[in-house]
């Protein structure tokens, strides 16, 4: 018999293959939204393909806004995010600003992520209401001999929680050791939030009968466009010090205001 003329069609690719096959697992909820896909070499191993097939399918997923990549791994989402606008590319200023939480030449680090309530007054600036509790992190920089040096506390507002898709999978995680929130910034803006930095810094004196050095704390509030407060951090330094210097990277993101004290009245 003549052969038809019809021209073959040509097969899908074998990484839209493997894309469709692990997007029918997150719909059938064998991959659970929220939870981390298998690793690369597992998922070459899987589909008895290379790597890079395996990145081209984890991208087209991530064009399709079924998962979501970040220096932990790759996680599912909702399907609801299929409706996401396209994510911008990050700002020059949110370029400039620094790592979440500040880097730190102060020796090792560590970090926890957990959900508790705080006092009523931090309740009421983060807009919390009932006891309702939020997204914490911790972390503690330590000196050579592994004794804190330097802590931070952050508290996360329920608005960003809310709507930034990071965030809010973390909670569903927490507690969390040693997260990573580097990308805090570039997260925020990926919501269409636009922040601003306002800071706060505590001198505290000592008389003769106290530490030979002074205390300092630092609070840090970072508020969105619409002046919604985000996330409000204290650092403070638990180790005598002589000299801290606090550096910023793009001192347009930040706010500074000098608010005068009344003088001191010194006896006779």
């Amino acid at each position: 018999m003549p052969r038809s003329s019809r021209p073959e069609l040509p097969a899908t690719p074998v990484y839209l293959r493997i894309a469709a096959a692990l997007a029918r697992d997150i719909e059938q909820g064998t991959i659970p939204v929220n939870s981390r896909l298998p690793a690369e070499r597992a998922l070459a191993a899987r589909f008895d393909v290379n790597r890079q097939t395996v990145r081209a399918a984890l991208q087209h997923l991530r064009d399709q806004r079924l998962v979501l990549t970040d220096r932990r791994g790759t996680y599912a989402v909702d399907r609801a995010s299929h409706d996401a606008p396209p994510v911008p590319a990050p700002s020059s200023a949110v370029r400039d600003l620094p790592a979440f939480p500040a880097p730190s030449a102060g020796g090792p680090t560590s970090g926890r992520l957990f959900s508790a309530s705080v006092s009523p007054s931090l309740a009421q600036q983060l807009g919390l209401a009932g006891g309702r509790s939020t997204l914490i992190h911790h972390h503690r920089v330590l000196n050579a001999a592994g004794k804190a040096v330097q802590d931070a506390v952050t508290y996360f507002s329920p608005t960003a929680v809310a709507e930034v898709p990071e965030l809010a999978r973390y909670l569903t995680r927490v507690p969390v050791s040693d997260p990573d929130l580097s990308l805090l910034y570039l997260w925020l803006e990926r919501a269409g939030l636009r922040t601003v930095v306002r800071e706060a810094i505590t001198l505290t004196r000592h008389d003769r009968r106290g530490p030979a050095a002074p205390g300092l704390t630092m609070r840090r509030r970072v508020h969105d466009q619409h002046a919604r407060l985000l996330a409000l951090t204290d650092l403070g330094f638990t180790q005598p010090w002589q000299e801290i210097t606090l550096e910023y990277t793009n001192p347009s993101a930040s706010a500074h205001t000098l608010r005068p004290l009344p003088p001191i009245a010194v006896g006779t």
